[in-house]
């Protein structure tokens, strides 16, 4: 038998299980100007180390494990810590097979000795939950890596051998992680940038300076008492685009929406236990058979399917390019082949944020702003000279012009989720400047993460159908989709007032609904699937928070303050 059959049965073995088996890491958070020193006191949880994305953007994961639930507690072991983790699951399925030398292993209850590996080219990690292993790589083959590894072993790692693994599971090592002032991997360069001082971008002939109007520099008390502060280390920013993943639901804790939820599913002759506020078995049984008894309820959700897949068959590549500006580094090139004006604005702010301000910038704005509103019916003057040419000098300004854009008249595009969260008081700035202008016209990208939930859906689609208005509010909509973003990220509880307004809310909504439903048959059956919906969705968005490190009662209140940013625009009518 030849010598390398069993090496080759060895490395196929090895790459048969990589790609069966299920792989998790724990997301730390996304980080402006991360260092890695930042990160010490959660490295006795396991192996750091970081994602760089565009711009000045990190994102930073720990560890590596087999088992979810032992992911899962390093997660709840983060969040003690006030990082906002949550558990990834590797898609090993994506992967290809590749060819590495694995180096050596390492426990990371001691220091690496990263100066070892410099010399061996482009290092990689395998990271497991207690430790490390290093490699060199990536190998096209078996022969390829064998001149490698014999240098390897002669620097004194005798124990180094070749292997196939799957790419899914290697980790590129760099300065984060080395601690390494001289990078270990050459940087990637990009798409060349255009020179500074040639371009054919238009020079400004006549430029207005880059400060704000008094009435839009001041933001507003509001804004700020609301805004999400940055969690430490230095401006963890989770990006809100991440749906919200389906929390589970706790069975002992005791509260009144689970009571109300059990009230209706009896009424409906699907939960026969006692009405004891716990969500059991039979709670959880009973829910998912009233859905399957109740026609309203059955009508809904299928809509509500409908809408979201019309929603996601509609979704546009330059949209799609905007929101993920920051993480993805094809967004810029498909904004780059768009001749969309917001096209042009997002490249100038991504040109700003490398190079700072210039022609270059400049120029992309100014055609932006052009083509945006010269020649378009306009119903409100806008609060600039749209014919003026300007210097961006500072991300103010450029910041409160993309936003015009976004209110321009014939602009499709929303403004992304992140914009808020990595420039909050720019776009706070931005806001205040639609205070007198018409703020229902600013287009907004979708930040409802919870929408992905079957019953949250189904809820407001319900709402949506009980309002009784022709045509809705954009402006009270997108307020009530900022307030649901800022909920969704809640640093601290709300206040008592606040509590106390939504319970208030709440109990005069449902005065109103039951006194609708009271008056014919029909407004009764909506009313009920409208409640079996509202109540299963109260709950799991206590548990959601609850999720978060947050107490059963604070629970409650930001759970009352989401439903309302869901449907308190669509039932107003019902208020008594």
């Amino acid at each position: 038998m030849s010598k390398s059959l069993p090496i080759l049965l060895l490395l196929l073995c090895i790459s048969m299980v990589s790609f069966g088996q299920k792989f998790y890491t724990v997301h730390v958070g996304t980080f402006v100007n991360a260092k890695s020193a930042d990160f010490d006191p959660i490295r006795k949880l396991g192996f750091v180390y970081s994602y760089p994305m565009d711009g000045d953007l990190t994102q930073v994961f720990l560890g590596g494990y087999d088992d979810k639930a032992a992911a899962q507690k390093v997660a709840n072991d983060l969040k003690v810590l006030d990082y906002n983790a949550y558990v990834v699951e590797k898609n090993l399925k994506e992967g290809r097979t590749v060819t590495i030398i694995q180096i050596a292993t390492r426990a990371l209850n001691r220091p690496v000795e990263w100066s070892k590996f410099e010399a061996f080219g482009e290092l990689y990690a395998i990271v497991g939950a207690d430790k490390v292993k290093i490699a060199a790589g990536v190998f096209s083959n078996v022969n390829q890596a064998k001149p490698q590894l014999n240098k390897i072993r002669k620097a004194g790692f005798k124990d180094a051998f070749i292997k196939n693994v799957n790419d899914a599971l290697l980790v590129k090592l760099s300065a984060f992680e080395t601690r390494i002032k001289k990078p270990l991997i050459p940087l990637a360069i990009g798409k060349e940038r255009p020179n500074r001082t040639n371009t054919t971008s238009p020079t400004p002939k006549k430029t207005i300076p880059s400060t704000i109007p008094r009435t839009y520099s001041k933001v507003p008390e509001s804004y700020a008492a609301g805004d999400v502060q940055a969690r430490s280390p230095q401006g963890n920013t989770r990006p809100k685009a991440t749906p919200a993943s389906l929390p589970a639901i706790r069975g002992k804790v005791k509260r009144g929406s689970v009571l109300e939820l059990q009230k209706i599913l009896k009424s409906e002759r699907a939960y026969k236990s006692s009405l004891d506020g716990y969500y059991g078995k039979g709670t959880a049984a009973a829910y998912e058979k009233a859905k399957a008894q109740n026609s309203q309820y059955k009508k809904y959700e299928a809509l509500s399917n409908l809408m979201k897949s019309a929603a996601e068959e509609e979704g546009d590549q330059v949209q799609y390019a905007i929101n993920h500006l920051l993480d993805q580094n094809s967004a810029v090139y498909t904004l780059e082949r768009s001749n969309a004006p917001i096209a042009k604005a997002y490249r100038a702010y991504l040109m700003f944020r490398k190079l700072g301000p210039g022609a270059e910038v400049n120029g992309l704005m100014n055609t932006a702003i052009r083509s945006a509103y010269e020649g378009k019916r306009l119903g409100n003057q806008p609060p600039f000279d749209y014919r003026a040419t300007y210097a961006y000098e500072d991300l103010n300004q450029l910041i409160l012009h993309i936003h015009f854009i976004h209110a321009a008249p014939e602009n499709e595009y929303g403004a992304p989720c992140w914009l808020a969260e990595v420039h909050p008081r720019e776009t706070a700035v931005a806001h205040t400047a639609f205070a007198n202008y018409a703020a229902g016209t600013l287009k907004l990208a979708s930040c409802d993460q919870f929408l992905s939930w079957e019953e949250i859906r189904t809820m407001e689609t319900i709402a949506k159908d009980l309002d009784g208005r022709e045509k809705a509010d954009a402006g009270m909509i997108n307020a009530a989709a900022s307030r649901r973003a800022q909920l969704f990220m809640a640093p601290l509880p709300l206040d008592k007032r606040s509590v106390a307004e939504l319970e208030s809310w709440n109990r005069s909504i449902w005065q109103g609904l039951n006194a609708w439903a009271a008056s014919d048959p029909f407004h009764a059956e909506l009313v009920t699937a409208l409640k079996i919906s509202y109540f299963q969705s109260q709950v799991r968005l206590e548990d959601y928070f609850m999720d978060q490190g947050f107490k059963v009662g604070d629970a409650k209140g930001l759970a009352l303050a989401t439903l309302e940013s869901l449907v308190g625009y669509y039932l107003e009518r019902f208020i008594v």
